[in-house]
């Protein structure tokens, strides 16, 4: 049995796709450390906790959500196949458009802070580096 749910890329349109419950299979696709978000009372969004910091997706709440992820239907604590109107309201939610200028910006933001850290660390260790090299010749 396969349950219809929304596969939601990095710079892509949401995908409806159907997809076997288990979460064996889940674990495969998205990774291995999993986080969920509860979006309604019945679905939730299953994301990978350790996805790679530059894949930013989408923004939820007020979080950013980072690499691919999936919108699943529950029921009863089981997975279960979208209904039209969630499959709809989601696909909505999660359009390219609606989230492309803000992953944007927050992006380019994150990526700027980042690598003044890695210039910042790389100058500390260009000074430890010539005090020891000096401290070895003395």
């Amino acid at each position: 049995m396969r349950i219809k749910v929304l596969l939601v890329i990095p710079n892509q349109e949401v995908q409806m796709v159907k997809i076997p419950p288990s979460l064996k299979f889940i674990k495969a696709f998205i990774g291995e450390n999993l986080f969920r978000l509860k979006l309604s009372k019945d679905t939730i969004l299953i994301a990978n906790k350790n996805a790679n910091a530059e894949d930013f997706n989408r923004i939820v709440g007020g979080n950013i959500i980072l690499g691919t992820f999936l919108v699943i239907s529950i029921k009863n604590n089981c997975r279960v196949s979208m209904k039209k109107k969630d499959v709809r309201r989601y696909t909505n939610m999660f359009k390219l458009r609606k989230h492309k200028k803000k992953i944007d910006m927050y992006k380019e933001e994150w990526l700027e802070e980042y690598y003044s850290k890695q210039r910042e660390r790389k100058q500390k260790n260009a000074e430890r580096n010539k005090k020891e090299i000096f401290n070895i010749a003395a």
